[in-house]
């Protein structure tokens, strides 16, 4: 390809736009020249041209296929690798600043199939992740960059599995509703429960309804997306497969105060202990809350398994949350009472730095 044009040992990428967009006007303006230029590479576009031609009119005119090339060319003769344009987006990102990060696409578009080794989640992750609960429409708007997330699904980034599964943890409601609208997330159980989709619930059971611990998963993003009816339904199919959980309920609470405990309550601890384990460490982490060492006390009589030695880990959680509250010493002298496996600092310690 015969280059009219030599582009400069340290290129203005700013100053190629210029030139893209005074040929744009003065095509429009009915300039001879332009025009000529312009059929030169491009002879059956019709006029005026867009900006995305004017730029590939720019970008032959110095010797390059494409407008992608071009600024590839100018990133690296800056020294400007895509390791910088990743540093960019994150700034962008956090900005919300859907504009410039749109021109950043244009400028490095390998950043659409980006991924961070540590995380594996890319663009679309750093604008969904959230490091807090984004329960509510407010704090979904301060942990999360909806804009910057709708516009790099629509240009084309790469969506890996991470970043849906992120959007379960994060309980951000308007981004899971994105993604479906997008068509983005997977018709498994537990993203039916948590969008209250009760047909497709239906559906996932009718597939997969005897896995225990895919029911469960799916029961606590029901309940925490506020999808009470689902969680019922789920609920129900749990104690169908383990009529003891139901044995359990019955003889110590009910089934509404028994959902709505697990609004946020993590997955990772429900599939390793079950529903009703998980329930009861959170109803005595909630006694500290509140400072009830009677119930404290009570609840851990009626459920000795707690003081064995597979929940060394609660046991010492439990200390060091209490060690670091006001007037909670009764707490841990009532724990250590009852004789649990965790009976010194040192193996506490330990435990707590698993």
């Amino acid at each position: 390809m015969t280059a009219s044009k030599s582009l400069p040992a340290r290129p203005s990428l700013e100053s190629l736009r210029k030139q893209a967009k005074k040929l744009a006007r003065d095509i429009a303006a009915g300039d001879a020249g332009a025009i000529a230029r312009a059929r030169a590479h491009l002879p059956k576009v019709d006029l005026p041209l867009t900006q995305r031609h004017a730029q590939f009119v720019i970008a032959r005119e110095y010797g390059f296929a494409g407008w992608q090339d071009l600024t590839a060319e100018v990133s690296t003769r800056l020294g400007r690798g895509l390791e910088w344009a990743v540093t960019q987006a994150r700034r962008v990102i956090h900005d919300n600043d859907v504009e410039r990060l749109e021109q950043l696409l244009a400028e490095y578009p390998a950043l659409l199939s980006w991924k961070d080794d540590d995380d594996d989640r890319g663009l679309l992750g750093m604008a969904t992740s959230a490091f807090g609960d984004a329960g509510d429409a407010q704090r979904e708007q301060w942990f999360t960059r909806g804009a910057c997330a709708a516009f790099l699904i629509d240009a084309g980034a790469v969506v890996m599995p991470a970043v849906a599964e992120d959007l379960l943890r994060s309980r951000a409601r308007g981004l899971l509703d994105l993604f479906e609208r997008k068509g983005l997330l997977p018709r498994t159980l537990k993203f039916r429960a948590a969008l209250g989709d009760r047909d497709g619930v239906r559906a996932a059971l009718d597939e997969n309804g005897n896995d225990l611990k895919t029911v469960h998963e799916a029961f606590v993003a029901a309940c925490h997306f506020g999808h009470e009816d689902v969680a019922t339904f789920l609920l129900d199919r749990s104690i169908a497969l383990d009529p003891e959980l139901g044995r359990h309920i019955d003889e110590h609470t009910d089934r509404v105060s028994f959902i709505k405990a697990f609004a946020t309550s993590g997955f990772t601890q429900v599939v390793e202990l079950g529903l009703w384990k998980a329930f009861v460490m959170e109803q005595l982490r909630r006694t500290l809350q509140g400072g009830d060492v009677t119930a404290f006390v009570s609840g851990l009589q009626r459920e000795p398994w707690l003081l064995g030695d597979a929940h060394v880990a609660f046991q010492a959680g439990f200390i060091e949350d209490a060690s670091f509250q006001q007037d909670r010493g009764a707490f841990i002298g009532a724990l250590l009472d009852l004789d649990p496996s965790c009976t010194t600092w040192s193996s506490c310690r330990t435990a707590t730095s698993r």
